[in-house]
């Protein structure tokens, strides 16, 4: 039976280094009626996404450069179709274990890249991965980071049940323990979560952030942070309600203020908003009881740390950029309302809205001094809880920025206020 296979990457070296699985990757093509990729971009994707692969796993990926033995896979490479014979011809070809297929799709200046792996031997496919890269101005800086967050999806899916077999009767492991982006499924909430790798960081009023910071900012300190996992998307209407039962509707109905009862952008995809910070807390508690798994609302210093882009942060002033309108739907352009998640520019790790959208509850007390400790901070005592990142209701400059911090009670509840979840490893 054929299978319909998008193709993107590059073909295959005969290269075979007998103690490491492999990936055979294959050559780039962009999807017809979206605007002509050039060769460079083809050629930029195919290196990344081999380099991403190869980094990020005990893999051995193999290109094919000037073997003819290798060319009669073109034919299904421009038709879009593979059968079962090919594919396994792939495979003892090249002792290939996975096929890496992926698509390029360009409208404008946006690249669209889907990538998933094939097992050679089972046909059994991952779930497509997927991003958008900008290339504004043949700006291709981003594009490293995109086949990163690419990588780590494809290996995190066949590092589980796909390869155990295959690991475990090879004699095969990775070379060191690695800590893969995953999707929480409980419920069927669909909830994709990005790994933040530990390191260090200035939380405050950094350079970057200029002349707008507010007096609560201003006590820049130098933290270490361990490792974490957060949240892609700010927690979605409709994870809230698979999770907690209730509508945005009965949410903005508990609101005190009658003046803040209206809601501002609904649908499955939009952020949940009316939420307290103890009612977020409850969410956390009740997800972590169904999965057995360690999930909290981030600190300030996780949230902070996330948002300036963790390890790989190029320190801009908001979430991925120094423009706003890159990455944020903020009062300047928001028309007065929350929009879909994921729908601007993603940060340096891959995280979209932690500036605009809504702002999000964090774990901590809010104080006038977020420098109360060095190691994994947590504020210990307060009358409030802090809120972090901007929204569709605030100005960029003024409460978008990654070093911004307010607070409120944790009872509040507000048409601008939602949250995402920390998972502690």
């Amino acid at each position: 039976m054929k299978k319909l296979l998008i193709i993107l990457l590059s073909a295959f070296t005969m290269t075979i280094i007998a103690e490491e699985a492999q990936i055979a990757l294959l050559q780039p093509l962009t999807v017809p009626g979206s605007t002509a990729c050039n060769a460079m971009e083809v050629s930029m994707v195919r290196g990344e996404l081999r380099k991403a692969l190869g980094w990020q796993s005990n893999f051995q990926v193999l290109t094919r450069m000037d073997i003819d033995a290798m060319l009669n896979e073109m034919g299904f490479q421009q038709s879009g179709m593979v059968d079962d014979a090919q594919r396994k011809k792939i495979g003892v070809m090249t002792s290939a274990q996975y096929i890496c297929i992926s698509s390029i799709t360009k409208y404008g200046t946006q690249l669209y890249i889907e990538a998933y792996l094939v097992n050679v031997e089972t046909g059994q496919m991952t779930n497509p991965a997927t991003q958008y890269v900008n290339v504004k101005n043949e700006d291709y800086s981003t594009l490293p980071i995109a086949c990163g967050q690419l990588a780590k999806e494809m290996l995190g899916e066949i590092s589980g049940s796909l390869v155990k077999s295959h690991i475990e009767n090879s004699g095969i492991f990775p070379r060191q323990p690695v800590n893969y982006d995953f999707t929480e499924d409980a419920w069927g909430i669909n909830m994709k979560m990005i790994w933040v790798e530990g390191g260090e960081f200035m939380m405050g009023c950094t350079s970057e952030q200029g002349d707008d910071c507010w007096s609560n900012e201003k006590n820049v300190c130098h933290v270490k942070m361990d490792g974490f996992y957060i949240g892609m998307l700010e927690v979605t209407q409709s994870q809230w309600e698979k999770v907690m039962g209730t509508s945005i509707y009965q949410q903005s109905s508990k609101a005190v203020d009658a003046n803040n009862k209206n809601t501002n952008g609904v649908g499955v995809d939009y952020p949940m908003y009316f939420i307290s910070w103890e009612e977020a807390t409850e969410f956390c508690s009740i997800l972590s009881n169904k999965t057995g798994k360690t999930y909290t609302l981030p600190t300030e210093a996780q949230w902070e740390y996330a948002a300036r882009g963790g390890d790989k942060s190029t320190r801009t002033k908001y979430s991925g950029s120094n423009l706003p309108d890159e990455v944020a739907w903020t009062r300047e352009n928001s028309n007065h309302s929350a929009h879909q998640c994921g729908t601007k520019k993603m940060n340096e790790l891959g995280i979209y809205d932690m500036s605009g959208n809504v702002r999000e509850w964090c774990k901590d007390w809010y104080s006038y001094d977020n420098c109360y400790n060095v190691n994994n901070p947590i504020d210990p005592s307060y009358d409030e809880r802090v809120h972090r990142g901007g929204s569709w209701y605030s100005g960029a400059t003024c409460c978008c920025r990654v070093s911004e911090r307010l607070g409120d009670s944790p009872s509040s509840r507000r048409n601008f206020i939602g949250f995402r979840v920390v998972l502690l490893p």
